[in-house]
């Protein structure tokens, strides 16, 4: 083996290693960006349970029984679903990340891999 093959193999790797240091970085921010989004939406989700319940403590004392019929409370419920369906999509987008980051990695090391069949 010559020493411009030990070269080239090297340069290879750190190239290699340089990418999926790369993709690891870009994984990393874009996890920070979403998490900053779901602690708000964790955050909005329970604001919005708190009125909910705040509604309910309210009938309550008015005496009523019914809640359900109340149109109020209906709203909040809505409200609440749909602030947890938004804290599921971003729950959703960090999973999507994780996969994205495995796939380039796994491409990133077969094509790495087609590089040293040469040899």
């Amino acid at each position: 083996m010559e020493a411009s093959d030990i070269v080239e193999k090297l340069s290879r790797l750190i190239l290699k290693w340089i990418r999926l240091a790369w993709v690891w970085v870009l994984k990393f921010v874009k996890i920070r960006i979403v998490k900053f989004r779901f602690r708000k939406a964790q955050r909005n989700l329970s604001q919005r349970r708190s009125r909910l319940g705040a509604e309910f403590y309210s009938l309550h004392r008015q005496g009523e029984t019914e809640f359900l019929k109340s149109l109020v409370v209906l709203q909040q419920l809505k409200i609440v679903e749909e602030a947890e369906s938004r804290v599921f999509a971003v729950h959703d987008r960090i999973k999507a990340i994780e996969k994205e980051y495995h796939g380039k990695k796994e491409a990133i090391r077969e094509g790495s891999a087609k590089g040293r069949a040469i040899f």
